[in-house]
Formats: C-alpha cells, structure tokens, sequence
C-alpha cells in the first residue's frame, strides 16, 4: 500500500509524480533533522491524523516509509518522484503541525502580526532557510529523489509588513543555495536533479510575497515552474501568459495548476470534457502542461481516463469539449475582477460577455470534423413574458430553435459559503440551448450578447444571465446511444 500512489498512474499519461513531505512543518518520513508525525504527542483527537500516524508507524516498523517506497518504486516504473516541501506554517507552537525549530524557539522566528500570522515562519531569521535546506540536503543525497518542489502557496507570505523587498533578496538566496544541493546531487549521479518551485499563478501576487520567479529562471536557479491559481473555481479562459513566456526563453517548463471545483448545475468538480478545454487553452498559450492534483482518490476509471488524456493535446484536439464560464468569486468585494458573471439583465441594454475557445476550429471545419456546437445560456428568475435576443459572434440567433429547459428548485452540487461566489446557490433557473452553425464560432474570442428589449412590468424581480458555455462537439469514435445508459456496452460489456 506504501507503493500505491505510483502504481495507480501506471499506464496513465503521468511521467512525474510530486509527493508531499507531510504537514507544512511535520514530515511522513523518517527524517533525522525534521519532526516526524506522532513525535512529542501521546494521544490523537483528529481521526485524519490518527490514520496518518498509523500509516506513518507501519512503515517504520518495515524499516522504511512512503517517501523512500516510492521513489524506489519510481525508478521500478519509469515515474519521477520528486518530494514537495511546504516553506510556511503559521500553527502555533505545542500544535501537531508546529516543527522543531518553532517548538524551540517559538516568537522569536516567527513574524508576529496579529491574526493568521503570528506564528508564520518569517523568513528574515537565517534559522528558518537553515532548517528547510536540512530536509532538502536529507532528501536529495539520503533518499535519492529525483528533483525536490518548493512549495510557496501553501501560505503565500514570508515577511513582516514592509520588509518584503529586503526578503526578496533573501528568498532569492535561498532558492540558490537549493539549486546547488540539487546540482551537487546531480554530479555525484551523473543525472539531472530538476528544481520545481510551486507559485501564483498572478505575477503581481509574487512579487508581493518577494518571490522573483521570473529572474529564477533567468538565472538557471529553477528548471520548472508551476503556476498554481488562487481561484476556488476552475474555468477554461486563458490564463496570465507571462510563465510560459519567461520560461520558453530560458529552456525551463512552465505548469499550470488548475482549482478542482466548479460551479455547474451537473456537477461539483471539473468533468473530463472541461478539462479538455483547459488543456487546449494551456497549450494555446505555450504551457508545458497541466500540474492536477486533489483527484477523488483512489482513482477510479474517470480519474483514469482523464490523467491518461491530459498528456497530450494532439489526441484531444478533436474530442468533445466545454468552453465555459464561471461567475465572480468574493463577497461584495470579488477576488475575481476580469470575470463578468453573473450580468444583470436590464431592459434595452445588451449583456456582451466574451467565452474564448482554443480548438483549431478552422481545420476541423475544412476536414468535415465539426458537428454544431451548442451554446447554452443559463439564466436566472428568467421571465417567459419578456422579450429576448441573442446574438453570437455578431450573429441574431433564432430564438424559436433555442431548446429551452427550466426548473425551479434547482441546488447546485457544489457547496459554498455566501460570501465565496458572486452567484446563486439555488433557485429557478432557465437554460436556452441553441445548435450554433459550425461556421459560427472562432478560435479565440467568441462574443454572446443578450438584449431584453422589454421586461414585463409586472414581474419586477431582477433577471441574470448566470452561466455561459460553448460544447463543441466532433465524429468522433462514439458507441451508439444506448436507453437509461451513456452508450450501448460493447460485445461481452
């Protein structure tokens, strides 16, 4: 069972895997210079970490852990196995995930703000960067992996307030001194011995943190980097492409790491065609590939099939996929200003919103490969005494073709907090479906605009165009529709 998280992507499209070292400032393994689950504790209130302990213990009593079962196991396979280190903690210490170092030396390394951070590692003690370059000196040349990730977002600062532009240059260092660890290993092997840092995704959010990625890569300090999404939901619009850009230019690897959730009336977590789409848009804009984690595990045959697709967009790029649009995440405040949704609906005025599809619509069109898109808009306390438009790509959509479905107590799948998205839990909710011209839609930005050129005076409450997405659809090599399944099974299914 200690080998399980790399047998279960044999066969899939996976060639790295990233495993994590434990609690931010705990570790799974059986380190010599970090504090090990279970040490300094006599009992266990959290049956997670009750489980995690067991686990832990089993693998010491076989003389060994999951860290060096998988790497080994790795090398068996053919799976790059590189440890992920978390670089911040903020629990207190006497706290199951409080570390040696803070046990010891407890405010006196710690940054001390009120709230969150009083506890947070501040990164300005050499004592902090000391204690991490322990582990990765331990897992480089004790365990032999095969790269090490340093992990900046599980907690995305490092600094008191104003001191972030000194602890750049400390952070900087620090990175470097990962580096030649990584490239000492690498001599002694005669192999590569890559660094991974796992960032924002938003340059600004990095440099903010004292994180001057960019010049990692231009300096040779880090061979791949991921950049990992502050969203809650996951949507197929292009993302910032300077990663890819800065990386491109300096021979390096550039990942995206997508958010798991999405808000969709069929489901909570993203569905096998969005990620297509994503994946289309990533390799668009010249991403290496796509970093996914927080898969219901184990894997089942859906987790399968998408890790075994994700690897190459070639084979994708003619499959049926969803384009689709999420609403604004926050409360009265968004923590997402470039998305539009949900768009009030007011009387004589048009709601334009932009869905970006990534698919080489204009091949697949001249080799007869597309079947009609479908559009589907989801409104909410739609009223069917108004009067409607619609409007794609600069074409009138007739509104007698749209197959509409509505349902007046629907709850989405996905749970969340009020004050996390911009857009209604439940409700009454209309969808129009309309079978689009192949002809009708274009790589890049598609525009959908919608008109209520009258309102019905009697029904005063407010109307909102809730949700977006674009399906497009190809001949590819499906079964047959089959009654009450997906597809008819196979001869001997």
């Amino acid at each position: 069972m200690l080998q399980w998280p790399v047998d279960e992507i044999a066969g899939t499209g996976v060639d790295t895997l990233v495993l994590g070292l434990g609690y931010s400032d705990v570790y799974f393994h059986r380190s010599k210079v970090g504090r090990v689950v279970g040490q300094g504790k006599q009992t266990w209130d959290s049956y997670i970490d009750w489980r995690i302990l067991r686990m832990v213990e089993a693998g010491h009593s076989l003389g060994t852990d999951q860290l060096r079962v998988c790497i080994e196991r790795g090398r068996q396979s053919g799976v790059r196995v590189i440890p992920s280190l978390k670089l911040q903690d903020t629990s207190p210490p006497g706290d199951e995930r409080c570390g040696w170092l803070k046990q010891e030396r407890q405010a006196e390394v710690c940054i001390g703000e009120e709230g969150r951070y009083l506890y947070g590692y501040d990164w300005m003690h050499a004592e902090v960067a000391e204690a991490k370059l322990a582990v990765v000196r331990e897992i480089l040349d004790d365990y032999g992996a095969d790269g090490i990730e340093l992990d900046f977002m599980f907690d995305l600062r490092f600094f008191k307030s104003g001191e972030t532009e000194a602890g750049a240059a400390v952070m900087t260092g620090f990175v470097s001194q990962v580096r030649e660890l990584a490239r000492a290993a690498a001599t002694r092997r005669g192999t590569d011995v890559p660094v991974m840092v796992r960032v924002a995704v938003s340059e600004a959010r990095n440099e903010e943190a004292g994180l001057q990625t960019g010049q990692w890569v231009q300096q040779g300090l880090v061979d791949w980097v991921v950049g990992q999404a502050d969203d809650l939901l996951m949507d197929t619009e292009a993302k910032p492409g300077w990663l890819p850009e800065v990386v491109a230019n300096h021979g390096g690897a550039a990942y995206y790491r997508p958010p798991r959730r999405v808000y969709h009336e069929a489901t909570a977590s993203g569905h096998i065609e969005m990620y297509r789409a994503l994946q289309q848009t990533l390799a668009l804009q010249g991403w290496s590939g796509l970093y996914d984690g927080y898969l219901p595990w184990p894997f089942g045959d859906a987790e399968h099939d998408l890790l075994r697709e994700m690897a190459f967009p070639e084979v994708t790029a003619r499959r049926d996929k969803r384009y689709f649009l999420q609403p604004r995440e926050g409360g009265a405040v968004t923590t997402t200003p470039q998305r539009v949704l949900p768009v009030r609906l007011l009387e004589g005025e048009a709601a334009r919103v932009s869905i970006h599809v990534a698919d080489d619509v204009d091949a697949a069109r001249a080799d007869g490969e597309m079947r009609r898109p479908v559009l589907t808009l989801q409104f909410h306390s739609f009223c069917n005494q108004d009067a409607l438009r619609v409007r794609f790509n600069d074409r009138d959509l007739n509104m007698d073709d749209a197959e509409v479905t509505d349902e007046r107590a629907l709850f989405y799948p996905l749970r969340l907090a009020p004050d996390q998205v911009q857009a209604p839990p439940a409700g009454a909710f209309h969808w129009f479906r309309f079978h689009l011209a192949v002809e009708a839609v274009r790589r890049g930005e598609n525009v959908v605009e919608v008109v209520l050129d009258r309102l019905e005076p009697r029904a005063t409450f407010a109307r909102a165009l809730n949700g977006v997405e674009l399906h497009m659809r190809y001949r590819d090599m499906q079964r047959p529709l089959g009654i009450e399944n997906d597809r008819v099974a196979p001869p001997g299914g």
